[in-house]
């Protein structure tokens, strides 16, 4: 390619570029931004992921883990395309309380182990205190959204 075929690219495309937002000034381009998975995904993933509002922190492998327990298995990727995918079979009423379920048992071996570091530890008490508390109320939402979004 010469420099004249580069430069003549160039232009191709920066006209073609400026065609583009003329024709889309009036916001008939902007694309849909649909998702195949629903609001409530969503939700637990914004009140169940984070350790600030758990009080527990769900790693990849994690993630990876509680698959396997539901014969569910995919590539370790950013935590949440793997959170998309690892809910993404939820089907039935009884697929959201299998992961219910499995969640339910991760928060409580992980609070068990708060409970021993307090027992061991008197002085973090008040620490993980806190985040066995968050995590009662994850439990709690997981079960409120079951009730909200599968059951009628």
């Amino acid at each position: 390619m010469t420099p004249q075929d580069i430069n003549e690219f160039r232009n191709e495309f920066e006209a073609l570029r400026q065609q583009t937002l003329m024709e889309c000034s009036d916001g008939s381009c902007v694309e849909d931004e649909y998702e195949d998975y629903p609001d409530y995904l969503k939700a637990i993933y914004a009140e169940i992921m984070p350790p600030v509002k758990s009080g527990i922190y769900f790693s990849r492998w994690d993630l990876k883990n509680m698959a396997s327990q539901l014969d569910e298995s995919f590539a370790i990727d950013v935590r949440e395309r793997m959170f998309q995918k690892f809910m993404q079979w939820i089907a039935t009423p009884e697929d959201m309380q299998k992961v219910i379920g499995v969640f339910s048992e991760l928060i409580d071996a992980k609070c068990d182990t708060y409970r021993e570091f307090m027992e061991k530890y008197p002085s973090t008490k008040e620490i993980f205190q806190t985040k066995i508390d968050k995590a009662e109320k994850a439990k709690k939402y997981l079960h409120k959204v079951y009730e909200d979004f599968f059951t009628m």
